[in-house]
C-alpha cells in the first residue's frame, strides 16, 4: 500500500516565509537600484536623465511586485 504524497505539499507558514523572503528581496534590490542608480550619481552632480528615469521606474516596478507579493500572504 502507498501512502499519500506528502513531499509536495509544503505548510501555510512555509509558504508565507518565501512570500516574505523574496518580498524582501525585491526591496533590497529596489533599494539598491535607487541609491546607485539616482542618489549617488546626485551626490556627485552626474546625473544622467536616461539612468535616473530607468532606475525610478525599476524602483517602481520592483515596489509593485513586493506589493503583490505581500498581499498573498495567508493569515
Amino acid at each position: 500500500m502507498v501512502g499519500p504524497d506528502t513531499t509536495s505539499r509544503i505548510g501555510k507558514a512555509a509558504r508565507n516565509e518565501g512570500r516574505k523572503a523574496f518580498a524582501t528581496t525585491c526591496n533590497a534590490l529596489a533599494v539598491a537600484i535607487f541609491i546607485a542608480a539616482i542618489v549617488q550619481p546626485l551626490m556627485t552632480g552626474q546625473v544622467g536623465l536616461l539612468r535616473a528615469i530607468s532606475a525610478l521606474v525599476t524602483f517602481i516596478v520592483l515596489q509593485g511586485v513586493l506589493h503583490y507579493i505581500l498581499m498573498q500572504v495567508e493569515d
